[in-house]
């Protein structure tokens, strides 16, 4: 970003109490251990921080300190800084990040939102423009909400063709404001389920939220839904006014699975190569990013045909935590699959079925999906693990499914210390040549048992 500094202070509704006024301003920053010297410091208040507190420690290195009427008043001490004083910071960190996005004249800015996938098609689509030679700007991580979101913006540079800007949400508002922050050229809709019900509501309060990334999506802009969405969107009477394509469409890209041999299609066009796990849900997402592409394709005055794309796809690989495969190595005799990043019922049921799938002997290591709301129980009771010789069940909620089905290849743990206390008298445990996968959601701490078993292993596939 480059903006002066009136230009942050109007588009934060900000005053400067200081008599000097940064000519520019070209980053800013949220937090005070990694801060980057010549940045401005924002500084954001939650319920159990306050970024006001730690301003004293990057006053003499940052251009500018932004703080609320509240916490400037503790800044009377770094006056040699110039001070704006804004409303309410996290506010203005989307203000800001907007008016930089106002500014991305030459950038298409694609907004990827969803209740599953919206991460690997992120993914997947920055690794086949990337391949196609375009300069993309992408989410890194976990930014996708509402301080994430304007700190990925922020950073895209004029000179980028594509900013892919992941959009998560898990509470009711959440969804048009960043539609307001990013103002879409395109909006991606991945799939609909049930998640986040806790703070979301049921499924068609769900739907509608999700479909407010479309409120600020540019006249001139256009919609991609993945397979359901139309539908999911019509039942709930949720309308957009900009063209929409949808992956049922016969001008989407097609495919099918035979075990790992994924097959794309487009009208005589037909791409064959090989994943690296049997899963549906990747090759589906596959499609949908390949779509995605060969539409951007035409708004960017390129060329490609599906062949290209499909080419590019061929060398993808899985984020971090996310179906990541870790092969079996002198230092382990087992293969890890690490899901455990995050869980709703469908990125669940898809990792399970993809672990069916595989040969061999196939163990499960699943926590609890979280904030599902009033529907939880019977969301974990449902999940099917047909296919599956062994099953670790972690938390309150998977309880439920241990109790109802009432099968004996599922050993419960409360938690997951309790399972480690177990696992640390093993000798015998993952079988020799087994896959285990890893799946919960974040909260559940899963992670943490994934980074101790990838530490243990050299390559990744």
């Amino acid at each position: 970003m480059r903006l002066t500094g009136q230009e942050v202070a109007a588009a934060s509704r900000g005053v400067w109490l200081s008599m000097t006024v940064p000519a520019a301003i070209t980053g800013i920053g949220t937090d005070s251990r990694n801060f980057v010297a010549g940045d401005a410091f924002l500084a954001l208040r939650g319920v159990a921080f306050d970024g006001h507190q730690h301003a004293a420690m990057v006053a003499l290195k940052a251009s500018a300190l932004i703080g609320d009427v509240q916490g400037s008043k503790q800044w009377g001490n770094l006056s040699h800084t110039p001070q704006l004083q804004v409303n309410d910071t996290l506010q203005a960190l989307g203000d800001i990040a907007a008016c930089h996005r106002n500014k991305l004249q030459k950038t298409q800015v694609v907004a990827i939102t969803g209740s599953y996938g919206k991460t690997t098609v992120r993914s997947m689509l920055a690794h086949i423009l990337e391949a196609l030679g375009l300069e993309v700007a992408s989410t890194k991580e976990n930014f996708n909400n509402l301080i994430g979101v304007p700190k990925t913006l922020l950073a895209v540079k004029p000179s980028a063709d594509v900013a892919l800007i992941e959009c998560g949400i898990s509470e009711l508002g959440e969804m048009e404001r960043l539609s307001e922050v990013v103002q879409p050229d395109v909006a991606i809709i991945t799939g609909l389920t049930h998640a986040h019900g806790e703070g979301l509501g049921d499924f068609k309060d769900i739907v509608c939220e999700k479909a407010k990334l479309m409120k600020h999506l540019l006249p001139q802009g256009w919609c991609l839904f993945g397979v359901g969405v139309a539908g999911h969107f019509a039942e709930a009477s949720c309308e957009v006014a900009q063209t929409t394509y949808h992956m049922e469409d016969t001008d989407a890209v097609s495919w099918s699975l035979d075990k790992k041999r994924v097959r794309l299609s487009l009208a005589n066009e037909v791409y064959d190569f090989d994943l690296l796990l049997p899963a549906k849900h990747w090759a589906e997402d596959m499609a949908l990013a390949a779509t995605a592409a060969l539409k951007l394709a035409g708004h960017l005055n390129k060329k490609w045909l599906l062949k290209d794309v499909a080419e590019a796809l061929a060398t993808w690989k899985a984020v971090e935590g996310r179906m990541r495969v870790y092969p079996v190595s002198p230092e382990q005799n087992y293969t890890l699959i690490d899901d455990s990043y995050n869980a709703n019922p469908a990125s669940m049921q898809a990792a399970l079925d993809t672990l069916a799938a595989l040969d061999g002997y196939k163990i499960a290591i699943i926590g609890d999906m979280l904030e599902l709301g009033e529907k939880s129980v019977s969301m974990h009771a449902q999940l099917n693990l047909q296919g599956i010789d062994e099953v670790i069940a972690i938390g309150t909620m998977m309880k439920v499914l241990q109790e109802k089905q009432m099968n004996e290849k599922i050993r419960y743990f409360e938690n997951i210390k309790a399972f480690q206390l177990w696992l640390s008298h093993q000798d015998n445990f993952p079988t020799s040549n087994s896959t285990l996968l890893i799946k919960s959601s974040h909260g559940m701490g899963l992670h943490v048992l994934a980074e101790q078993l990838v530490h243990r292993v050299k390559h990744v596939i």
